[in-house]
């Protein structure tokens, strides 16, 4: 069952905030004679990981790539001729945000409750920038190795089940019972966890409001497309496109490497496929995937970090016409102005999905007001 269905039973946008939540259970446990340690002020682990690459919980390695299939020949730049203003059909732009708090200690386990929201982001033909109705969704879940032999785990568990929250188990996947509970008592490798699962909570969500664009939005809105912020899933519309902001893994080297990272200002390279993928040291091949990709460089990278507004930018399939591509990249360079300077990101951050994402922040922020470790 995946995390998003198993919230979606446990019941979504709960009437009691996350302190309410947390203060309800504490009183019960201490009624039932559960010893824990108090970690609420620890602050969130995003600002913990934060700039860290993706955390592996299956310990498997990322799985690099072996070759492309070049779709417009060698990846070289492409110059692009900018979109006349109100020309773009991007009308719906999609993202998520979590946080995730460790919350209390039984014995070496870590335990940490993640709250996840999605939106997305309607902007009509006037600019006129608004929530798509029934597309903001907040989900809840606490993060518990609930498998552990520990008495005390099994009373937070029941205590948590009482209560109607969702729990998604850290370890789940990890089917020896003693590597299990070795895992649980690694306190760091259990926190890494704990916010990898986090991470899978709001991916999920996100995957649920796809579907449902795909499905509710997406026949009505013809012409319009969808950006996604960040990579776009196997199952995601033909008119949706994804914006990959942090570019950690090197997928063209030589030549084509230096193309990439001396891309000019309003430039794309020319789009590829990956191929067959290998699992480092495994010799199995991981399925390969049909998106078609290529990158984009939004701003001026003079005396800056070579990614500096790089983006990768990825599509379905059916986009792979030089002229669509050309378009589809125009469209998302005018996305850059206004700048979204007050944030770091700016460099690879579109506008809509900078307004979006400061909605979906206060609706987190309304949901843990109060909690003692949040620092912002």
């Amino acid at each position: 069952m995946e995390v998003a269905e198993r919230i979606r039973d446990a019941g979504m946008e709960p009437a009691r905030s996350l302190v309410e939540q947390v203060a309800q259970l504490r009183a019960a446990l201490a009624r039932d004679g559960v010893v824990v340690a108090d970690m609420r002020r620890a602050g969130s682990l995003e600002l913990q990981y934060a700039g860290l690459g993706q955390i592996d919980a299956a310990g498997q390695g990322r799985i690099a790539p072996i070759e492309i299939e070049r779709l417009e020949g060698p990846i070289r730049a492409r110059a692009l001729a900018k979109a006349p203003p109100g020309n773009s059909r991007l009308r719906y732009f999609m993202d998520g945000s979590q946080r995730t708090f460790p919350v209390l200690r039984v014995g070496l386990i870590p335990i940490a409750a993640t709250v996840a929201v999605a939106g997305i982001l309607y902007r009509d033909p006037a600019g006129r920038p608004s929530i798509a109705p029934g597309t903001l969704l907040l989900n809840h879940a606490w993060l518990v190795p609930r498998r552990c032999p520990d008495p005390q785990i099994a009373a937070l568990v029941a205590r948590l089940e009482d209560q109607g929250a969702a729990i998604v188990d850290p370890l789940e996947g990890v089917e020896d019972d003693d590597a299990y509970c070795a895992e649980a008592g690694n306190y760091g490798r259990m926190v890494e966890l704990a916010y990898a699962r986090a991470k899978d909570v709001r991916t999920d969500l996100e995957k649920e409001l796809i579907e449902r664009w795909r499905d509710e939005l997406g026949p009505a809105a013809s012409g319009d497309w969808l950006v996604v912020d960040g990579r776009l899933g196997a199952d995601a519309p033909a008119n949706a496109i994804g914006l990959v902001k942090s570019l950690r893994t090197q997928h063209l080297a030589g030549a084509e490497a230096e193309a990439l990272f001396g891309l000019p200002q309003g430039n794309r390279t020319t789009a590829f496929r990956y191929r067959a993928r290998r699992r480092p040291g495994t010799g199995a091949d991981a399925p390969s995937t049909a998106s078609t990709v290529w990158y984009l460089r939004l701003w001026d990278p003079a005396g800056q970090d070579a990614r500096h507004g790089l983006v990768r930018v990825e599509a379905g399939t059916g986009v792979q016409s030089p002229a669509q591509l050309d378009q589809l990249s125009a469209w998302l360079l005018a996305e850059r102005i206004p700048r979204a300077m007050a944030d770091a990101r700016w460099a690879t951050l579109l506008y809509p999905v900078h307004v979006l994402e400061q909605i979906l922040k206060r609706r987190v922020a309304a949901y843990t007001l109060g909690w003692a470790g949040d620092r912002g």
